[in-house]
C-alpha cells in the first residue's frame, strides 16, 4: 500500500515525539557501533520522522519510499533543518536503490511488513556489505490494555471475520530474521531505544481508519471497511462509553536486529 493520502498527517497519526526520536537515534548508533561514512539505507523512509537525528550523523544515508507525498514532506523538513539526503522514490518489492555489497546498515520501521519476505530476504543480502551488515527492524510497542492496542485488535479480529487477514509486523519480522539466521545471521536482543507517556481517545482510532485507505495494511472495498467501523464504533461505545474521553497510555519503541557475519 501506498500512503500519499496520509502524508500531511502521518506523523500526527505515528508519530513518535521528538525526544525520542533523538534516543532512537542515539541507540541505533550505539547498536550498530557506527562509524563516520557507513552507508545506510532506509527502507520506507516515509516523512523522514525517524531520519532526521540519524542525518546529524556523519554517515552516507540513502532513503527510499513508493510515496512521492511522504518524501515530499521529508524533503520539506531537511530544507528546514538544513540537512542533507539521498531520497529515492521506489518499491520495495522491486530492486532497492543500493549497489551490490555497499550497504552497512539497513533500517526499516513500521514498513517492511508491507514487503514480500523472500524478496527482502534477497535484497537483503544483495546489498548487505562483505564485511559485515545489519538489518535493524524498529516499531511502536504498546500494552496489551492500551487503548490503541485494544482498538486495532478488535479491528483486526472484525475484518478476519469478513476474511480479510491484517499484516502483522512482528510475524512478518520473524520470517525474515528466521531465513537470514539459517544464511549465517545472529540476532542480537531486542532494545527498548526509547519510552514516553501519551493520550489517546477511542474516538481517534475510528478517525484515523475512517481517513486511511484500507484497513491494516489491506485494500478493502469500501463498503466492507464502512460496515467494519460502524461495528466496532457500537462495540468501542460498549467498552469505554465515552470515546472522546482522552485515555493515557505508555508507548515504548523497539529496535529488533540481525548481523550479517562478514563473507569470506
Amino acid at each position: 500500500m501506498r500512503y500519499d493520502d496520509q502524508a500531511t498527517r502521518f506523523d500526527e497519526r505515528a508519530g513518535v515525539p521528538a525526544e525520542a526520536c533523538r534516543a532512537i537515534a542515539e541507540a541505533l548508533a550505539d547498536l550498530v557501533a557506527l562509524e563516520p561514512g557507513q552507508s545506510w539505507l532506509e527502507i520506507g523512509a516515509g516523512t523522514g520522522a525517524l531520519s532526521l537525528d540519524l542525518l546529524r550523523y556523519p554517515i552516507r544515508y540513502t532513503g527510499f519510499d513508493a510515496s512521492p507525498a511522504m518524501l515530499t514532506v521529508f524533503r520539506e523538513k531537511l530544507a528546514q533543518e538544513g540537512l542533507q539526503a539521498d531520497l529515492r522514490l521506489a518499491d520495495g518489492n522491486r530492486r532497492w536503490p543500493a549497489e551490490d555489497g555497499s550497504v552497512t546498515v539497513i533500517f526499516s520501521a513500521r514498513a517492511l511488513h508491507h514487503l514480500d519476505a523472500d524478496h527482502v530476504v534477497a535484497e537483503t543480502r544483495r546489498v548487505a556489505s562483505l564485511r559485515g551488515a545489519w538489518l535493524v527492524l524498529g516499531r511502536v510497542h504498546r500494552p496489551e490494555e492500551s487503548v490503541k492496542a485494544v482498538m486495532r485488535r478488535q479491528m483486526r479480529r472484525l475484518l478476519k471475520a469478513r476474511g480479510f487477514a491484517g499484516k502483522s509486523h512482528d510475524d512478518h519480522a520473524e520470517t525474515v530474521f528466521a531465513a537470514l539466521e539459517k544464511q549465517g545471521g545472529r540476532r542480537v536482543p531486542t532494545r527498548r531505544a526509547a519510552r514516553w507517556t501519551t493520550t489517546h481517545r477511542p474516538a481517534d482510532s475510528l478517525t484515523s481508519w475512517q481517513r486511511k485507505a484500507g484497513l491494516a495494511g489491506r485494500d478493502v472495498p469500501d463498503a466492507v471497511k464502512a460496515g467494519i467501523l460502524a461495528e466496532l464504533r457500537a462495540w468501542a461505545e460498549m467498552q469505554y462509553t465515552d470515546l472522546e474521553k482522552p485515555l493515557t497510555q505508555e508507548e515504548s519503541f523497539e529496535l529488533r536486529a540481525i548481523f550479517l557475519p562478514p563473507t569470506p
